[in-house]
């Protein structure tokens, strides 16, 4: 009674992390639009107190593609990660619904 109350519960959670995933994929063109769009404002946002915004400090060509190349390298690795992390705990609730139905 008890191991088919788990055996649901983590047949729902695999269907969480499956979808999951799948939204993670669907929201690859929103990351690859929002790194379009930050790349031309960031140079115009300014640092920390006092300091003047990048545009003053490069030519606006130079400041765009810096902040492109900084998120061409920075969002690839985010979703690596979160993907990674989102496979692991699939593999995980498997094995424990694997290892909980065994010992039937």
């Amino acid at each position: 009674m008890i191991e088919d109350k788990e055996i649901e519960n983590i047949n729902a959670e695999i269907i969480n992390y499956q979808d999951k995933l799948k939204r993670m994929q669907k929201k690859i063109p929103w990351g690859i639009f929002g790194g379009f769009v930050f790349s031309f404002l960031f140079p115009f946002i300014p640092g920390r107190r006092g300091r003047r915004p990048m545009i003053e400090n490069w030519e606006y060509q130079n400041a765009v593609l810096f902040c492109a190349i900084i998120y061409i390298i920075i969002y690839p690795i985010g979703y690596i990660m979160g993907k990674n992390k989102a496979e692991k705990k699939l593999r995980e609730l498997k094995l424990k619904k694997y290892l909980i139905e065994k010992e039937r």
